[in-house]
């Protein structure tokens, strides 16, 4: 599914996960590039399920190695290059860093 899919109306209705039937996975209905992205409202739409199951399949698949790359400009896509994976991964590690500081802070406040 490589190549832009904006450009011609909503080609994703018609969209049949590789494999077919219903056991398919997000990385099913993504294309390489961000230029390609996916927003979670389209993801939803496309599988029926919940924000909260996209997410959960979305960490799963990433956990089993499936390189899901997102940005919140463009949404959930897979890498065309090098630069799109390292751009994935420093947000992921920045935003984990803000995560982590925020539970110093609280764990280091007076309990009052």
């Amino acid at each position: 599914m490589q190549g832009n899919h904006r450009t011609s109306g909503n080609p994703y209705e018609n969209h049949t996960p590789r494999g077919g039937g219903s056991q398919f996975s997000i990385s099913d209905f993504l294309s390489h590039g961000p230029q390609n992205g996916l927003h979670l409202s389209d993801l939803v739409r496309l599988t029926g399920w919940t924000e909260r199951e996209v997410r959960r399949i979305i960490q799963a698949e990433r956990l089993l190695g499936v390189p899901i790359l997102s940005n919140c400009k463009d949404g959930y896509f897979l890498p065309e290059t090098e630069s799109d994976r390292a751009a994935c991964v420093r947000s992921l590690r920045g935003r984990a860093q803000e995560i982590l500081s925020v539970a110093d802070a609280i764990s280091a406040a007076e309990v009052e």
